[in-house]
């Protein structure tokens, strides 16, 4: 590469209208540039620049050190970068998928164990009756996950409110031991054409990361109610909590699985996966949070035309 002007293999540094490396090399005095911004095809790029005079015994070939610390990147490569990281998410989903249905046959065993052995408390029989559905939930889910795509599993139509229902008792230990209280409030609304596994884990989700942000005494709202937005019906699930609410960043990092986030904390992958399932059922999902105040999570369902009372 010797003997190639520097821009062929960076991009041109520029110092009012002219050339900055070959005015330090005129000069024979060093600059250096905080947050310089370089031009991509999508955006910008920052970085800390210095470039320092060289000296050089061959006649005709002047030098210059160039120093750069990129410390923002092209909004391309971000999105490359999170690319990558959802297929790698969706090998390690395949492979969670095989892996996890030993242990789901398992379970199953122990449900049946107990589910003829204490078949006399009325409480235990109604969980374990959950527990069973759950399972076989789950092993259809798994057996369509392997062998097709996330938009081909079927909908029809489910009544929000008994899903609320079920949830409701699904949590309550979960919110109890963690000294949570859960109020559910259901409002009168048509049925909704869903997948009624991908929505009860949105939905669940949700509930889960609003039980694990609260300490004890928190409180979870969740309410269901009908309402008309452009013309269109929707039902809409609303969760609200009173914890400390979100870290200082907008709702649509947190609805994606940033990989610094997921090596981190191991989170960042349930409003994600609620989002885009939501999205998948012609609705959306949207986030509120207010710092110290809570969060509020708004999922919208679409109501077929001639569904609505």
């Amino acid at each position: 590469m010797q003997g190639r002007p520097y821009y062929e293999i960076l991009p041109r540094i520029f110092r009012g209208d002219g050339d900055a490396v070959a005015g330090v090399i005129a000069t024979g005095q060093p600059v250096s540039y905080e947050k310089y911004r370089f031009p991509c095809f999508f955006g910008e790029i920052e970085a800390d620049v210095s470039i320092e005079p060289v000296a050089s015994e061959e006649a005709g070939c002047p030098r210059a050190r160039i120093r750069m610390d990129v410390f923002s990147e092209c909004r391309a490569m971000n999105t490359l970068r999170q690319s990558r990281h959802l297929v790698d998410i969706g090998k390690t989903a395949s492979i969670l998928s095989h892996g996890v249905r030993n242990p789901l046959n398992a379970i199953k065993g122990a449900v049946v164990y107990l589910k003829n052995r204490y078949s006399s408390d009325a409480n235990l029989l109604e969980f374990t009756d959950i527990m069973e559905d759950e399972i076989a939930r789950l092993d259809k889910f798994i057996s369509g996950f392997l062998s097709t795509s996330f938009l081909a599993f079927e909908q029809n139509r489910n009544d929000v409110n008994a899903l609320l229902k079920k949830l409701d008792m699904f949590i309550s230990l979960q919110a109890k031991a963690a000294g949570v209280s859960t109020l559910f409030t259901y409002g009168s609304v048509p049925p909704v054409r869903m997948n009624i596994f991908q929505i009860e884990h949105a939905i669940l989700n949700i509930l889960n990361n609003a039980i694990h942000a609260l300490s004890e005494g928190g409180r979870v709202l969740v309410e269901s109610r009908y309402e008309r937005r452009n013309g269109k019906g929707f039902v809409i699930v609303e969760i609200a909590d009173n914890g400390p609410g979100m870290p200082e960043r907008s709702a649509d990092e947190f609805a994606a699985p940033r990989e610094d986030m997921a090596l981190a904390e191991g989170k960042g992958f349930g409003l994600f996966i609620a989002r885009e399932v939501l999205q998948h059922h012609g609705g959306s999902l949207d986030i509120q949070s207010t710092r110290d105040q809570g969060t509020r999570v708004i999922l919208l369902l679409p109501v077929d035309e001639g569904a609505e009372g």
